[in-house]
């Protein structure tokens, strides 16, 4: 499973080298740490500090107490040279293509000197910095910002290194620029079928593909398939009534019938934009074209209503959050447009949009446009949550941006009921990472937008979707309270609130999602190198249970594979359970049942780290 190494990860030197088993270790000093989160943060974003654990009660009503923060002692930071042999639970890495599915498809049946319009995606040659938060003083809708002055910055750059991307790439055909991407080092344009795989041997190129491939967005009378049961099956009621309604959420889809009851008295809708026909704001109302709303594919309004609709058509049909949510139209009606999906992906960065809601299936590979334009955001700040797709059952049917490293590929179950939904995209990735990350109810009643009051059924991992994506804003404001901005850190979380221990598989990844109550949570983050067993001592009290760990960690698509573990040891030293997968970028791990009072420590492990260092994300929780 290699990749190309990471040029921007550094590696670790340790406090302390150990050769270790539970009960007997010996250790010996080493030079000091020179650490890297792996954040590139040129603006001074505040960030978490590494080796340092917070903690808090998860009340009945999740309104419990900070319990404060305390640093992991630096002789729980060691080397272990003990090996064992770990089975491949992934299977074969895949080879990938540098042109599309729906392109290569194309090539073989349309006539050669028929023009097209494509996407050219070039080597990533620009590391994408964590982007300014909003300031005090700072109104977005004025557009005079620091976000937008960093943005312009990468702008420029962008423009220059395309610029010699496209001298080079002159050689190999005769393609004609139109538009060009800040998030991603793309450029949009056309080009004669007959030429393209003459363009794909550019040394430059990663990926080809169509603006327009044709994906369609990912797609009763029953008292059992409310909103208000899928709410109840993800426990986010409590967290929704802590009242943390702020910033905003951006929903990539078809557009919104803002007119909605559901989304009026109160207005949970904020920015209405066209990405397809908005220019590259999204919001060029001067285009006779321009039209947000959803209007061909009855599709965005029912994502809106799950993620934020009002209580106006009753408690049943509220959405998971009270959230302002931001509409971004990528959709034309003949299907997805790719070139809209990525002005829409950096539209809802410079928006200041904390979760990006994919409600896509795009025919691309994780070094696809918009799965490397996902990967990106998440560098800048972005928490991505994705549709897996509908086109399984079989193996290797995830689509895009669901596909990506840096993004939570969402997975479905019947709302009423909990069956699978069959027909949910299945990993592996082509790098044999397990998909989806997690699962969300599916096949819910909420708004359709063929009148102000209407509802439909919503199906699909569509429909599981928006329900992954609020919990994930939800936790990402109940961290923040207590001085927790990493958005890496709600990845964390969310695979935490999943019900599947290790072994995993490309049906359920870490399980159906079930936001954590009535207990108690410590979460952080930690540089691990190779080898290297960072111990994280939590103190469990008398007549608790169920303890539940989780990790999660960002890598590239080009970088090598880090393979990182979970061990949870009980007070008397005993490893009760781990997360052991060889292939995943996740791990979660429980002890159910009564726990042994005292210290536990949650081991984390870098099996293997052959980039030297990456940063680790983790979270765990005991019931009371």
């Amino acid at each position: 499973m290699q990749r190309n190494s990471n040029q921007y990860l550094v590696s670790l030197s340790f406090v302390v080298f150990v050769t270790s088993v539970i009960g007997c270790t010996t250790q010996t000093k080493v030079p000091e740490p020179k650490f890297d989160d792996g954040i590139h943060n040129p603006y001074g974003v505040v960030l978490d500090p590494l080796n340092q654990v917070r903690s808090a009660s998860t009340s009945k009503d999740v309104t419990g107490e900070f319990s404060g923060t305390y640093e992991i002692p630096v002789k729980n930071i060691y080397i272990d040279e003990k090996y064992e042999k770990k089975d491949n639970d992934g299977g074969e890495t895949r080879p990938i293509s540098k042109i599309s599915p729906v392109l290569l498809e194309w090539i073989g049946t349309k006539n050669a000197d028929e023009s097209v319009e494509i996407i050219v995606t070039f080597k990533e040659d620009t590391r994408i910095p964590r982007l300014p938060e909003l300031g005090s003083e700072e109104n977005r809708e004025k557009g005079k910002t620091r976000r937008l002055d960093a943005i312009n910055k990468l702008k420029r750059a962008r423009e220059e290194s395309q610029a010699q991307s496209l001298k080079k790439l002159a050689k190999y055909g005769n393609f004609k620029q139109s538009d060009s991407f800040w998030i991603v080092n793309s450029v949009v344009g056309t080009v004669k079928i007959g030429e393209v795989k003459r363009l794909s041997e550019s040394r430059e190129v990663v990926y080809l593909q169509p603006v327009e491939g044709g994906e369609k967005p990912p797609q009763d009378a029953n008292n059992n398939n409310d909103a208000q049961d899928g709410r109840d099956r993800i426990v986010s009621d409590p967290y929704f009534n802590l009242g943390l309604t702020n910033p905003w959420i951006g929903l990539l889809d078809t557009g919104v019938r803002d007119t909605h009851d559901m989304f009026n008295s109160p207005d949970h809708i904020a920015w209405m934009r066209d990405c397809v026909n908005g220019g590259n704001n999204c919001n060029d109302t001067s285009n006779p074209n321009f039209d947000p709303t959803d209007f061909s594919w009855n599709h965005g309004t029912s994502s809106a209503g799950l993620l934020t609709g009002n209580n106006r058509l009753g408690n049943q049909y509220r959405g998971v959050t009270a959230i302002n949510l931001d509409s971004w139209q990528i959709y034309t009606s003949g299907g997805l447009n790719t070139a809209a999906a990525v002005r829409g992906i950096q539209a809802g960065i410079a928006a200041f949009d904390k979760v990006l809601v994919g409600e896509i299936q795009a025919s691309e590979s994780e070094t696809g446009t918009i799965a490397t334009a996902a990967d990106n955001a998440y560098d800048a700040g972005i928490i991505f949550v994705s549709a897996n797709g509908n086109f399984g059952p079989n193996a290797s049917t995830v689509r895009s941006p669901g596909i990506a490293h840096k993004v939570l590929g969402v997975g479905g179950f019947m709302t009423d009921g909990g069956a699978q939904y069959n027909n949910q995209g299945r990993g592996p990735a082509t790098d044999s990472r397990y998909k989806p990350d997690i699962q969300a109810p599916t096949w819910s009643e909420t708004a359709s937008n063929t009148n102000d009051t209407a509802l439909q059924v919503f199906s699909g991992t569509s429909g599981a979707t928006p329900y992954a994506a609020a919990a994930a804003m939800l936790a990402r404001n109940w961290l923040q309270q207590f001085g927790s901005f990493d958005n890496g850190q709600t990845y964390a979380f969310m695979i935490l609130y999943g019900q599947r221990e290790w072994p995993y598989d490309n049906t359920v990844g870490a399980g159906p999602i079930q936001m954590a109550t009535n207990g108690h949570a410590w979460w952080g983050k930690v540089s691990v190198g190779n080898h290297v067993n960072i111990d994280i001592p939590i103190n469990v009290g008398v007549g608790k249970s169920n303890l539940d760990a989780a990790l999660w960690w960002p890598e590239s698509a080009t970088q090598t594979h880090n393979d990182i573990d979970v061990h949870l040891i009980d007070p008397s030293g005993i490893e009760r359970a781990k997360g052991y997968s060889g292939v995943s970028i996740f791990e979660r791990t429980g002890v159910n049942g009564a726990l042994q009072a005292g210290t536990w420590v949650i081991r984390i492990r870098g099996y293997n780290v052959p980039t030297g260092s990456q940063t680790v994300y983790w979270a765990t929780h005991v019931r009371n």
